[in-house]
């Protein structure tokens, strides 16, 4: 099964990237390279770093999972550290360092792809992050239109919630911008007034940056979008909150299960919201909706969320396609949006990763080898429920684009 594009125009290939990445065992002296193992989609590309770029690369417990942060057409940002902080170990702010490998080229063998450099980027000040915020899920990588990958910036943002009793009656949060523009010696920060948000007056925690058309947005999936332009000479700061087909609760089992539920990626150029709706908890699983929205820019910082695809988990289930995976009629969690193909949501249930054409309700993507897909660690921590956490969906280079003429799939 292949899943369609919806434009007449050729589709940008792209892998559906593993984050968790594997560790070549090489040496200081004799230094390897940050790799690519592409395969096609929806299959897992997994990529491999060298041993030689660890912050301590004799040290005995050295991260053999560095993490992925974020891909986009500047490179790869990946985080590296040593145990017990590796893998998905996402929830404080760890040691390490934090890598682009950019400039991707053809390797030796088919399907192989070879970063032709690494740039590690200076360690910020660890005393202006604040406590409790993860660093990992708060950095986005995002370049600069028309630069072609070779102009971007590196950014963190944390939101401090204002004092109610504040007696010059300013009530307005207020954000800082912590960020690393390529070229550059060091980190720079900026201080910036943060949007009303329906007088929120706890700290904002992401879940999630998007790059996207030289902005990047901190995605909170209860509260909604941050986005600026941290290019700018003075960023400014956007606030759009969600499209809910449904309102949420905030209790502990909701907040707990929203990365299965919510996520928010980039296809065919727009940020789209994808969410598996239900109307109340005690609702039958059936009823539940696979929704897909897409934000719609105006005039000025107008914005708004526009209905883009919808389909019943039943009518999913229900189809010849679906029934032929041999899967059970359970809700699954999200995983991927095709980049190129809106109308794609990939899911994952028991191991098994699929894509379903939200618009017909029905299955055009199938992984049969769970096994091939993803390997989690977590240093001394469990790792999290299989989310779009394990995966990313990244668009490749034009240096890359002949590669799946010889990608070669595991049989």
């Amino acid at each position: 099964m292949a899943s369609s594009s919806s434009s007449s125009s050729p589709a940008p290939l792209w892998v559906a990237l593993g984050r968790v990445t594997l560790v070549q065992h090489d040496s200081i002296k004799d230094p390897g390279d940050v790799s690519l193992k592409l395969a096609l989609p929806p299959r897992a590309s997994t990529l491999t770093v060298p041993m030689s770029v660890h912050p301590k690369p004799d040290y005995d417990d050295t991260d053999r999972h560095p993490y992925v942060i974020a891909a986009a057409d500047a490179g790869l940002l990946l985080h590296v550290s040593h145990w017990p902080f590796v893998g998905f170990d996402l929830d404080r702010d760890p040691p390490g360092i934090v890598l682009v490998a950019r400039d991707f080229l053809r390797g030796a063998g088919p399907g192989e792809a070879i970063a032709a450099s690494v740039v590690r980027i200076p360690d910020r000040d660890r005393r202006q992050c604040q406590a409790g915020i993860s660093s990992i899920k708060n950095t986005g990588l995002v370049s600069l239109p028309g630069s072609g990958g070779a102009d971007y910036a590196v950014a963190e943002l944390y939101i401090s919630a204002s004092d109610e009793d504040d007696d010059d009656g300013d009530d307005d949060d207020r954000a800082t911008l912590l960020f690393f523009r390529s070229r550059a010696d060091s980190w720079v920060q900026k201080d910036l007034r943060c949007p009303s948000m329906s007088g929120r007056r706890w700290m904002w925690s992401s879940h999630d940056v998007i790059g996207h058309d030289g902005k990047l947005w901190w995605v909170n999936l209860v509260w909604g979008l941050l986005g600026c332009d941290p290019f700018a000479d003075e960023p400014v700061l956007h606030h759009v909150p969600l499209q809910e087909t449904y309102p949420i609760g905030h209790t502990a089992e909701v907040l707990q299960d929203i990365e299965r539920r919510r996520m928010v990626r980039v296809s065919q150029g727009k940020l789209r919201f994808v969410e598996l709706a239900c109307h109340k908890e005690e609702e039958e699983e059936e009823e539940t909706l696979l929704v897909v929205w897409t934000l719609v820019f105006g005039r000025g910082t107008f914005t708004r969320w526009q209905h883009h695809r919808v389909a019943r988990l039943a009518s999913i289930w229900a189809s010849d396609s679906y029934r032929a995976t041999g899967l059970p009629a359970q809700v699954p969690a999200l995983a991927l949006l095709h980049p190129s193909n809106p109308d794609v949501v990939y899911l994952y249930l028991e191991q098994y990763l699929f894509g379903v054409n939200v618009a017909q309700s029905m299955v055009v993507d199938f992984v049969r080898r769970p096994c091939k897909l993803v390997e989690v660690v977590a240093g001394h921590k469990r790792p999290p429920p299989v989310s779009w956490r394990h995966f990313l969906a990244w668009e490749l280079p034009c240096s890359l684009a002949g590669e799946f003429y010889e990608v070669i799939e595991d049989n």
